[in-house]
């Protein structure tokens, strides 16, 4: 759990500085030059490169070298492909989370996207058949997402009554909430099992 808390820490350290902020919300919209993003903040260039160092060390941006035919090479930067940072806040819990999508699985939808890109259909056909794909997959993400934040309030639901009705034991039968403790303690995540035994050190003061 230390090591979850250190990453959380970090990660909003980080995201607490209003220039690094504003360097994320560019990127989200297009790549930038370390000029550009200077120019569009009004802050130096080498400042810039120590926002974006400490960005890129964080795995929330990537920086590619664009060769030019006449010229030394120049440095982009960009959001990671396929990163996506989540907070969550809630009455009970508040934490950060990164996530970033391994290598596709063989799956139906991954197949038909290979199919897609290697078919041998004039290029006009083929443009409308990945753009309608890529309408549902986009609505099949959405769905996802919901259902996601619906099990997620489902689950700080049960975590809090759990954590309470626990307290509770703990306070009226302090060995039932030991036999309880053994019994549940394989079924628990880590964050509520935490709770729990800083419940029984309450307990024990």
């Amino acid at each position: 759990m230390g090591s979850n808390q250190d990453e959380m820490g970090r990660l909003l350290d980080i995201l607490g500085n209003e220039t690094r902020r504003r360097i994320l919300l560019l990127l989200t919209k297009r790549p930038y030059f370390v000029s550009e993003l200077s120019q569009e903040l009004g802050v130096g260039q080498k400042a810039v490169l120590e926002h974006l160092r400490i960005l890129e060390s964080a795995g929330l941006i990537e920086g590619r070298t664009e060769k030019i035919p006449r010229g030394r090479p120049r440095k982009y930067y960009t959001i990671r492909r396929g990163f996506r940072l989540e907070v969550l806040l809630t009455p009970y819990i508040f934490g950060t989370s990164m996530y970033e999508p391994k290598r596709p699985m063989d799956t139906e939808k991954y197949k038909q996207a290979r199919a897609l890109i290697k078919s041998a259909e004039p290029a006009e056909i083929k443009i409308k058949e990945l753009a309608e794909f890529l309408e549902e997959v986009e609505e099949k993400i959405n769905e996802y997402v919901e259902m996601k934040q619906e099990l997620e309030e489902v689950r700080l639901l049960t975590e809090t009554y759990i954590e309470n009705l626990m307290r509770r034991i703990a306070q009226e039968n302090a060995r039932k909430f030991e036999q309880l403790m053994e019994e549940i303690e394989p079924l628990l995540p880590k964050e509520v099992l935490n709770d729990l035994k800083r419940i029984k050190e309450e307990l024990l003061l």
